[in-house]
């Protein structure tokens, strides 16, 4: 049994070539080639563990995770994570006996920028996108977006969703800028947005968070919609799937059985200040929101332990879907099954100098609720103050071209959060992990 992983998992050396042996518990593990590195170990054990977790708070079968060229997923296994490199004909020879299908290739290893030290796997599993029909026309996705003060970004948000043929309901925080303005100009044009402030009686001396979720709670109860997304203005959502959209992403998890997704936060960070020529050069607003994932390409992954519970997008159920008593990050309701790979959330909070010296000193800090901020929420930006850096050096992120090229360093850690630090699930930080195989 593998330390602290609570369920049954065993080591597994590799098979001689004489060998017909078949792993049979729920996660196998081996070692490493001697070109491997012992932190890719770690990550690849950490990885095991969130999918020995996941899988089975979700109902979704057995995961293994297989070391050596002669190891082959049996056909109970939902996931089969292959280490090291494997050429084609075996990762076709596997998916036949098993019934599976190539999934995700990439590296495990310790995540830190420009590290080169890291070990490829190859992830079989049973949920291939491909082999879901046509998503219905009928098939409704509701974004449920809050704002504050989100003029640059928020024509970009609405652009984007209904590009997807999914529908925006935008709950303002009464905005002092022209985020409510434009907003309601796209809504008049178009039928699939819909824009209120709140409170409806006027704004609060207080960002009231949970009241604003319980307002969104209300609104996903009584949208009809198939799906739902809790989304902020400065995020972009995808499907963990390349070139598969967020709508098409959704629907095929539901075909799968899931009602609900988790997320891997990426904040991505200014390195320079051209978001501000950006909008100088579109009169302060509009089409410059277009370039906002073009604009950043640098980013760190979110690694605050409140950021690895990203439940943001579910099934609307019979009864209410719960989210304000957990800040929004956890949507609770009986019988949830959470897909096991996590979606990538993109987030852009800071986007300049400017905009981060305008948004975090004087339109947020000055506005947390006490209440809440005794409950330990809205602690974020605790760390900034007047003398604070808002543009960050490159040499400290993780460059995003595209999906294909980042999971060519951080697959396991996009997929799972696994391997991240301050992960808060046991053993799936892969740091000082007691059943990494020992140094050699």
């Amino acid at each position: 049994m593998l330390p602290g992983s609570g369920g049954s998992v065993r080591r597994m050396q590799p098979a001689s070539s004489g060998s017909s042996h078949r792993p049979e518990p729920a996660v196998t593990l081996g070692a490493a080639s001697d070109g491997e590195r012992l932190d890719g170990e770690r990550i690849v054990l950490a990885f095991g563990r969130y999918l020995e977790r996941t899988l089975a708070e979700n109902r979704a079968g057995a995961a293994e995770v297989l070391w050596g060229p002669f190891a082959l997923p049996s056909p109970r296994a939902a996931v089969a994570v292959c280490v090291g490199r494997r050429p084609g004909w075996w990762l076709r020879l596997a998916a036949a006996r098993s019934g599976l299908h190539v999934a995700f290739s990439g590296t495990a290893g310790r995540g830190r920028p420009g590290d080169v030290r890291r070990v490829p796997l190859t992830v079989l599993d049973r949920w291939d996108p491909r082999s879901v029909g046509p998503t219905p026309a009928e098939f409704d996705v509701l974004a449920i977006a809050t704002t504050y003060n989100e003029a640059d970004v928020v024509e970009d948000l609405i652009a984007r969703l209904r590009a997807d043929a999914i529908r925006v309901h935008l709950i303002d925080n009464w905005s002092t800028d022209a985020t409510f303005d434009l907003a309601t100009r796209r809504a008049a044009q178009d039928p699939g947005v819909v824009v209120e402030r709140f409170p409806a009686e006027g704004p609060t001396p207080y960002f009231e968070l949970e009241r604003l979720l319980t307002r969104v709670e209300d609104v996903a109860h009584a949208s009809g919609a198939d799906w739902v997304v809790n989304h902020d203005a400065d995020e972009v959502r995808e499907s963990p799937w390349d070139g598969v959209s967020l709508r098409r992403g959704l629907y095929c998890v539901e075909h799968f059985g899931f009602t609900c997704v988790d997320h891997t936060v990426m904040n991505f960070r200014p390195v320079d200040e051209s978001w501000d020529d950006h909008l100088a050069g579109e009169g302060g607003t509009g089409a410059a929101g277009r370039r906002l994932v073009e604009g950043f390409r640098w980013f760190e992954f979110g690694v605050h332990p409140a950021i690895f519970r990203q439940q943001r997008a579910w099934k609307p159920q019979p009864t209410p879907v719960r989210i304000a008593a957990a800040g929004g990050h956890d949507a609770t309701f009986p019988g949830r099954r959470v897909f096991p790979y996590r979606f990538i959330l993109r987030h852009y909070p800071i986007r300049s100098s400017t905009h981060g010296r305008r948004k975090v000193l004087r339109e947020r800090q000055g506005r947390w609720s006490p209440e809440e901020r005794a409950k330990g929420w809205h602690v974020h930006y605790d760390e900034y103050g007047e003398s604070s850096e808002f543009v960050w050096d490159p040499s400290g992120l993780h460059r995003f071209t595209t999906l294909a090229d980042l999971d060519q360093r951080l697959l396991v850690e996009r997929l799972s959060g696994a391997g991240l630090p301050h992960n808060p699930f046991p053993g799936e930080s892969g740091a000082d992990d007691p059943g990494a195989p020992p140094p050699r």
